[in-house]
């Protein structure tokens, strides 16, 4: 299938240079009302997926429209310019910080591209320089290398690095299928950065290598060291097609269990000797201040049937200080877990009052605690994780543990019982469920609103329809103040995938099948992040497990959602 789609697709990146000079603005909150040019290099990622052909944009942009708004999203200048082919009449821009610049490609009498940048800074009568890439609006505008090609792969890790950048590493490369069972191994240890702002995807420099190949692994940006912290993976996993999901064991698990990938030199950097860290798959990671990092989960699924209980119920900690590298050093018993956890999810709660780190920690248990909170403490590297919390609501109605849902941040609420009271809270979407000594086909009723009463100590879930099958191993990321993207995952064991795209409106508190969704490449498995241009990367997965022996071209493509428009 994906060969098919894919292997006649590809990326055509035009680049143009323009002076953008315009004079009418609406709104306020700028330097002294005062206009600075803006010197834009305009480049245009025109391989379009999904069977689409692609096109040439700046043959059919028939004119530009520049948005800035600012940190809050007020629209402080909205102008448009005309276009003719690959020109742009000049245009000028209020000067000020944290300034968000949205650059739209009409054609055909209606928004067809877009760029954006956020964070910026236009200082007065000083000419401002920029790369801007246009994507497709509600479309899936493909990916392809610089320079050779990239394989497919399953259970990538896809990391924002700052700068518009992404890392993506590792992943399966190949499937063996025999008497219902499918073998994943062939595990990637190459490198690829995405810059969105230039548009070009290439392989790191020198084609540097992880010291061992991994797949289902988890990284982190390190920003005070400009590295990335590189967690876990498996060299192999099995797949039942009639019992669940894809299962390893702690054999499998890679070694070297961690290393570290410097963004400025663009090399990996194995650990300097063996030290504290625990072989984990799909582990989570959380920053703490400093660098510092907690390691946690990425224990056998499901956590009962893991055999070594001891190692997983401690979480692990990355200390920068610690060699020339940093290391996972032994905290003995100061960062215990209330279960063991496999497959879970965790988001940002919050700060604590001196501004450490606060995660909620969701899933991955069989049913005993459905929930934890960390909170970071003022020692380097110290913290709690709090298990005190009552969650109660419409999860409690079906039975088992909740393996691999997604958890999406989505604001702040009054709580229901105390108007006065404000709750954090967030969108869990699909995982599947471990109940009777089995697991449980993923049921479309696991879909929540997860209220967090930090007063109360109460975690409340209440049920959101709308989603046509349950789904697991899918992606689910936040484009802007008011969506949530979900993209592919699995709905049944041994069947091909079969959920397409979904994005939730946070106000409406529902689902909306966005037209785009039509001529998504239905996957699972794959990675996504949401850019710094607000569109979701989405890299990788396969249609079936047994994909990767069919299929050696990558399913990579980038989501622009309509509701992004300015």
């Amino acid at each position: 299938m994906f060969e098919t789609l894919f292997q006649r697709t590809r990326r055509a990146t035009t680049g143009i240079a323009a002076i953008l000079a315009l004079a009418t603005m609406t709104g306020c909150a700028v330097d002294d009302e005062s206009f600075s040019p803006l010197d834009v290099q305009v480049r245009a990622l025109s391989g379009t997926c999904g069977g689409q052909a692609g096109a040439n944009p700046f043959s059919t942009i028939s004119s530009y429209t520049l948005v800035v708004r600012d940190e809050a999203g007020k629209q402080l200048y909205s102008k448009a310019a005309s276009a003719s082919g690959p020109t742009l009449t000049a245009l000028e821009v209020p000067a000020g910080s944290g300034l968000e610049l949205t650059l739209i490609g009409n054609a055909g009498g209606k928004p067809a591209w877009m760029a954006r940048r956020s964070g910026q800074k236009i200082v007065k009568n000083t000419t401002s320089t920029f790369d801007m890439t246009l994507m497709q609006v509600e479309a899936f505008t493909c990916l392809s290398p610089s320079a050779g090609s990239a394989p497919n792969v399953l259970f990538p890790s896809v990391t924002s690095i700052g700068k518009g950048r992404v890392l993506i590493t590792g992943g399966f490369g190949v499937s063996n299928t025999a008497g219902g069972k499918t073998e994943l191994s062939g595990a990637q240890d190459g490198a690829w950065i995405f810059d969105v702002d230039s548009g070009e995807l290439r392989e790191a420099k020198a084609q540097a290598r992880m010291a061992v190949p991994r797949a289902g692994h988890s990284a982190i940006f390190l920003p005070k060291s400009n590295r990335v912290l590189i967690v876990g993976g498996a060299q192999k996993m099995s797949v039942d097609a009639a019992s669940g999901p894809p299962v390893w064991k702690v054999s499998d698990g890679v070694n070297y269990p961690y290393e570290i990938f410097d963004v400025e030199t663009e090399t990996f950097i194995k650990p300097e000797a063996v030290d504290f860290a625990v072989k984990r798959v799909f582990p989570n990671l959380m920053a703490l201040s400093d660098d510092f990092v907690v390691a946690l989960g990425g224990a056998v699924w499901p956590a009962s049937a893991n055999l070594d209980q001891t190692s997983y119920m401690n979480s692990s900690l990355y200390d920068p200080t610690v060699g020339t590298h940093g290391a996972f050093v032994d905290v003995k018993s100061q960062l215990p877990l209330n279960a063991v956890r496999a497959g879970a999810a965790i988001a940002p709660l919050g700060s604590t009052p001196d501004g450490g780190t606060k995660v909620l920690v969701w899933g991955g248990d069989d049913d005993n605690v459905r929930a934890e909170v960390f909170v970071e403490s003022t020692a380097p590297g110290d913290g709690l994780f709090d298990a005190s919390y009552t969650v109660s609501g419409d999860i409690t109605a079906l039975a088992g543990g909740l393996y691999f849902p997604s958890l999406t941040p989505i604001g702040t609420a009054k709580a229901k019982d105390d108007p006065s009271t404000t709750v954090v809270q967030f969108l869990s979407v699909g995982g599947i469920r471990y109940a009777n000594k089995a697991w449980q086909a993923p049921n479309k009723d696991d879909v929540y609103i997860v209220s967090v009463n930090e007063k109360t100590r109460k975690i409340d879930t209440e049920r959101v329809g709308g989603l046509d099958a349950g789904i697991y191993m899918h992606q689910a990321n936040r484009t802007d103040a008011g969506h949530v993207v979900v993209s592919g995952g699995f709905s049944a064991w041994g069947q091909p995938a079969s959920f397409t795209l979904r994005t939730f409106d946070i106000a409406k508190r529902a689902f909306e099948n966005p037209p785009a969704s039509a001529t998504f490449v239905k996957r699972g498995g794959h990675g996504a992040l949401a850019l710094t241009n607000d569109c979701v990367l989405m890299f990788g997965g396969v249609t079936a497990f047994d994909d990767l022996s069919k299929t050696s071209a990558a399913a990579s493509d980038i989501y622009c959602p309509a509701h992004l428009l300015p």
